[in-house]
């Protein structure tokens, strides 16, 4: 069956916070609120100008001060100081830019003085000497640092304190260094004749190992015994000079890292140390058997079995499930996908059970035909569960992988949903610097924690995938709202139709339509066209000329011209917008209440969309396979050669397998 796309949510959140005018059905009130919110906003910009002079003019009367060597002032932060000097200076005075240039000037002159002192050391007969006898040669890398090279390899770093005329010197492999004032060489040159001969050691060395520990990957019995234990050897990479070679788990979690130790030359592994390769297989396969190897989510399984096991063994559950007339068996049973824990009847036949999820460590509900009926996370308030036993390997996320957005922005997570799949991810930033709303479509093929992530909303529901998406992106994201496709259709055509505009043709030879009761070939030239509910549709769906990030941009296109007609409406649109209330409501799933609808609706209602980006893998990703992508590139080479190899899925993951190159990506195209 074609994956049915779509969706669009933005407009929902528009659609649904008319409801709320309609129930006030008041036209004044409304028009009362925008003024408010037009006041409230002119008084912020007011203010912050105000804040934005006073810092001005705070940091040019320091700076005035400072070159009068006058003392520096203390001025209170929480008010704007009055003054009744209507011609005080301000930004732009011609009198502040002169004081301002001569301190440039002053400033740029000593520079040029310390310059000169270190270039004549650089240029000395003793310097040029030195390395003219070791073989080495001098690399500019700032302006007042500096690298010493043999070959293709940095030796030392040349840093130069200009308040003591001293030249510090320090080798990159290694903890020495030594510092000596510019007229005193002779300590200097006998620390790098001596550091010169010991580095090209360890560099050799180094080399050495590196060159070594790639056997790792020709050692099919350590391949297979690791695989054994759902686990597999990463691609290398450098780090510095340094080799490494990372092992992963199921979920592609990285589980230890294998690298040359540069000073001792050993393998370090962790905190354990090997002398040599074939040691180092016999540590490795030990960790294996003996560490705790799990994945986070077998973590979390374990996690959650424990407090199962509690649960039923607890007197007070216990007696409340007498009540009900329900007896826990004493075992459990499992299938592919979960674990019962069945409650018995009087008559000692399941009437239903508690089921572990295995993938996901969701509880679920079942009835007596092991159907699901609700998860548990749905019989709380604020559908989340917290648990009495934590896990130990938790750890609180990084704040600089946190991004905190300006006071009054918001992001959403727009979902384009249709029978529980969800062909359609946008993350919807509204940003109150900017005043504008940006958008950007996730890849539903990433691959993330061993499945794709648009499976999370299938499996675990809107909440999780929320949550799984706040720590790819690093973004806050609180708020969700998921369409079905055929919410999309009905709200397009009560509206009377949409305008969107094609940077391309478009053109589908597989996508058959038929209009006027002929078939033909899908196809929009260049272009804007008006468009009803089927034709937006389509325009979203189709991929086959194209792909899943092209049909992206498309997606954001229709979402655009959505919130700009909606936006549009006015009081004598209300039968429309009963209609699309009306219709669309049951296809939409949301964690907003009406308040918070009319609250966002009302500061985002006049943002301008500027921003149409799409996470694909001509920006951040790479494409591979499920089966191919942990395997290193010579074992890729080989695979693809066999016949019989079965490729898996295709997926996407971020370049070079690092995620926070995800986390960059979305602040700068989300953010200001």
């Amino acid at each position: 069956m074609k994956r049915i796309l779509l969706i669009y949510v933005l407009p929902s959140i528009l659609i649904l916070t008319v409801l709320l005018g309609f129930f006030f059905s008041n036209r004044a009130l409304k028009k009362q609120a925008e003024n408010y919110e037009s006041q409230i906003r002119i008084n912020r910009e007011e203010l912050a100008s105000m804040r934005e002079t006073m810092e001005i003019l705070k940091q040019n009367s320091t700076q005035v001060r400072q070159y009068m060597n006058l003392p520096a002032l203390n001025f209170r932060d929480d008010q704007v100081a009055s003054s009744d000097d209507s011609g005080a200076p301000m930004q732009g005075n011609f009198e502040l830019a002169a004081y301002s240039a001569v301190a440039f000037l002053d400033e740029h002159n000593r520079n040029i003085e310390i310059l000169g002192e270190l270039s004549d050391f650089l240029e000395s007969d003793s310097f040029v000497s030195l390395l003219r006898e070791l073989g080495l040669s001098y690399r500019k890398a700032g302006s007042f640092r500096g690298l010493l090279s043999d070959s293709d390899e940095d030796f030392f770093n040349l840093s130069y304190r200009a308040e003591s005329h001293e030249i510090t010197i320090k080798p990159l492999l290694g903890d020495e260094s030594l510092t000596f004032v510019l007229d005193d060489f002779e300590d200097g040159a006998a620390f790098v004749r001596s550091q010169t001969a010991a580095m090209r050691e360890l560099y050799s060395r180094l080399h050495s190992r590196n060159s070594e520990l790639m056997q790792i990957y020709s050692d099919r019995e350590l391949r297979n015994s690791l695989r054994e234990y759902d686990l597999t050897i990463g691609t290398s990479r450098f780090e510095g000079n340094v080799r490494v070679v990372p092992v992963y788990r199921i979920d592609n979690s990285q589980l230890i890292t294998i690298r040359p130790d540069v000073l001792t030359g050993e393998y370090r592994m962790g905190t354990e140390s090997s002398s040599s390769l074939a040691d180092l297989k016999t540590a490795l396969l030990d960790f294996v058997e003996t560490g705790d190897i799990r994945t986070d989510s077998k973590i979390q399984d374990d996690l959650v079995e424990e407090e199962l096991k509690a649960l039923l063994a607890d007197e007070a559950f216990l007696q409340r499930l007498k009540d009900l007339g329900f007896t826990p068996a004493g075992t459990t049973r499992e299938d592919n996908d979960y674990i019962y824990y069945d409650l018995l009847g009087p008559s000692g036949v399941v009437k239903g059970s508690l089921a572990l999820q295995k993938d996901f460590a969701e509880v679920y509900l079942m009835d007596a035909d092991d159907v699901s009926v609700r998860s548990l996370r749905t019989f709380t308030s604020d559908h989340r569960l917290t648990f009495n036993f934590q896990l130990e390997t938790a750890a609180e996320p990084d704040e600089m992988d946190s991004f905190i957005p300006a006071e009054g922005s918001e992001t959403f997570l727009l979902i384009g949903a249709h029978e529980h799949n969800a062909d359609t991810m946008i993350l919807l930033h509204a940003d109150s610097n900017s005043g504008e709303l940006r958008m950007l479509s996730i890849a539903r093929d990433l691959w993330y924690q061993g499945q794709k992530i648009n499976a999370i909303f299938r499996h675990q529901g809107p909440e999780q995938l929320m949550s799984a998406l706040s720590n790819i992106t690093g973004l806050n994201i609180r708020n969700y709202i998921a369409i079905d496709m055929y919410a999309f259709i009905d709200v397009v055509n009560i509206l009377g139709g949409i305008d969107v505009t094609l940077d391309e043709a478009l053109v589908d030879p597989t996508y058959k339509v038929r209009d006027n009761g002929r078939w033909s070939t899908l196809f929009y030239p260049a272009g804007t066209h008006h468009l009803d509910g089927i034709a937006a549709l389509r325009i979203a769906r189709s991929r086959h000329t194209s792909s899943d990030f092209e049909r992206a941009v498309r997606q954001q296109k229709v979402i655009s011209a959505l919130k700009d007609t909606v936006t549009s409406l006015d009081i004598t649109d209300m039968g429309k917008m009963y209609e699309i209330i009306h219709t669309s409501g049951k296809y939409v799933q949301t964690n907003l209440n009406t308040a918070d609808m009319f609250r966002y609706f009302m500061s985002y209602k006049d943002y301008d969309v500027t921003g149409q980006n799409v996470m694909n893998t001509d920006n951040i990703l790479y494409a591979t396979y499920t089966n191919l992508y942990r395997l290193s590139e010579e074992e890729q080479e080989k695979a693809l050669e066999d016949p019989r190899f079965f490729k898996g899925g295709w997926i996407v993951l971020p370049k070079n397998n690092d995620w926070s190159i995800i986390k960059s990506y979305v602040r700068s195209v989300l953010t200001s």
